[in-house]
């Protein structure tokens, strides 16, 4: 058995940078408190979300950004703690790009990914990235996708899965627009489909609203929720899980180890 502790930091976000990264510092202590090996924050923590907390046409400054970034990079070696961070990244003579970062517990950099789908929103403020991104952390798989991608799109999931990756991390910036709260019980079950149809850990880190859209879950290979925050509520959530559990047994091509992950045999 591997055990393995995953923590999703369900985190309020401002269109100050400084502000960002103390709750992401403060989140980052508790994670390491409570023994998490991994833990991911929501969709565009540092900056802010281009088309949600700060203008679309707001400069994306590289310095800044690299600066706050090695705070974070600090905090993660301190504590021996893995991070992923929710940021954007400089794309001249375009728009930036959504990114999430992946940081070891030597607070070295271990994956950069960039949102490669966008809605028409989305779309206003960033440049389209390439493919979902798989990574190592402590030897194992994982897998990388950011909000829209991870929720419309289960070839970007199924792709990582068939690479390997035993839990796929999705950060997100979801809260509810006038008329759209039909969004929550859809967008929660798209998650738990992330998982059970790819037998693989599916780990979704929503940002904190006073009108959420959904919740931050840690889900199983099965389906099942191990971890769920509470809409528009700061806080920390967590769960221990068995990595053996994430067989990717739905890809397989042997009828038995179907048939074992559908429940038609013990």
């Amino acid at each position: 058995m591997h055990k393995f502790r995953i923590g999703v930091a369900q985190v309020a976000q401002t269109g100050d940078i400084e502000v960002n990264i103390a709750k992401a510092l403060d989140y980052i202590d508790q994670a390491a408190a409570h023994k998490i090996d991994l833990v991911c924050f929501p969709e565009t923590h540092l900056p802010g979300y281009r088309v949600g907390i700060i203008t679309p046409d707001a400069p994306c400054d590289q310095g800044v950004l690299d600066a706050a970034l090695n705070q974070i990079r600090a905090r993660a070696k301190e504590h021996g703690i893995g991070i992923i961070m929710g940021t954007e990244t400089p794309n001249p003579g375009s728009r930036p790009f959504n990114s999430a970062v992946v940081i070891g517990r030597d607070g070295e950099l271990i994956a950069t990914h960039h949102k490669s789908r966008l809605t028409p929103r989305d779309e206003v403020g960033y440049a389209v990235g390439e493919a979902p991104t798989l990574f190592e952390f402590d030897g194992v798989k994982m897998g990388l996708v950011i909000c829209f991608e991870g929720f419309r799109f289960p070839e970007n999931s199924r792709m990582l899965a068939s690479q390997g990756a035993k839990i796929i991390f999705h950060p997100q910036f979801n809260h509810i627009w006038e008329g759209a709260e039909w969004k929550l019980p859809v967008h929660e079950a798209l998650i738990v489909a992330r998982a059970a149809e790819n037998t693989a850990f599916f780990v979704s880190a929503n940002m904190a609203h006073e009108r959420n859209t959904c919740r931050s879950l840690i889900v199983r290979p099965n389906g099942v929720i191990a971890a769920a925050s509470e809409l528009a509520q700061e806080m920390l959530i967590e769960a221990e899980v068995d990595l053996d559990e994430a067989t990717h047994a739905i890809l397989s091509s042997d009828p038995n180890e179907r048939m074992k992950v559908l429940a038609e045999i013990v």
